[in-house]
């Protein structure tokens, strides 16, 4: 952990940096990501200048322990934030679905707009989830950002599929049983967000994590729910 806060110049230098090795890296999503970005230069100077923004927010906690809970509060926004883009690039709603779930989470707007618009938020999003996980574990080398970090992405994204699903509906799985499930990963998601925030708790989470995890042939997790009610920022 460092021992004094980042300044809005370190902080947009590692950014950069972080953006440039992923530009010439090897991994084909972060180089797809940040080519999206730069093929429109609109697209680039938005991203900057909302990163700047994030960035200044961040430097302006000058207490290293402040800084380091804000910046996880910061990536934890933008891991939600980005879901929408995700979910519909991976599922396979497509059609009526695919247009209930967008008017869901963008009333008001065509199907058009909204898909253009959510892919537009989902790129300067992304980009800066890149730039705030790195300096998270690589820069102020909190393990927060490797482990449960990982888990909590992974739980969000199943959370918010099930969410999605229930919105559009499906005549061939269980009520009951999907609205059994929601508030239970929901509540997985909790605990999880606080033993992130929490270093004395996470090693401890994560154990049991690891055992509840552990296949036995006996159980396993079921694949969608109905519910209604709509996912807040927390989760």
């Amino acid at each position: 952990m460092l021992a004094h806060s980042l300044s809005h110049s370190q902080l947009m230098r590692e950014s950069t940096e972080r953006v440039q090795r992923a530009l010439h890296g090897g991994n084909p999503d972060e180089q797809g990501l940040v080519q999206s970005i730069l093929r429109h230069p609109d697209a680039w100077t938005q991203w900057a200048s909302s990163h700047s923004d994030l960035m200044r927010r961040l430097a302006a906690c000058k207490l290293p322990g402040e800084q380091t809970t804000a910046l996880m509060q910061v990536t934890f926004r933008l891991l939600h934030g980005k879901a929408l883009f995700q979910y519909l690039r991976h599922s396979e709603v497509s059609g009526a679905g695919r247009a209930q779930v967008l008017a869901h989470f963008r009333p008001g707007s065509s199907y058009a707009h909204a898909v253009v618009t959510e892919h537009h938020a989902y790129l300067r999003r992304a980009c800066s989830f890149l730039c705030t996980r790195y300096v998270g574990s690589e820069v102020v080398e909190d393990p927060a950002y490797l482990d449960p970090l990982q888990r909590y992405e992974e739980l969000y994204a199943e959370y918010f599929a099930l969410y999605c699903a229930s919105l559009v509906g499906s005549p061939d799985t269980d009520a009951d049983s999907q609205r059994a499930l929601l508030p239970l990963l929901k509540h997985e998601l909790d605990e999880c967000r606080r033993a992130i925030l929490d270093p004395d708790r996470s090693q401890e989470w994560l154990r049991q994590e690891m055992q509840m995890r552990t296949p036995t042939g006996d159980t396993q997790r079921l694949r969608t729910l109905a519910t209604r009610r709509r996912p807040d920022g927390s989760a």
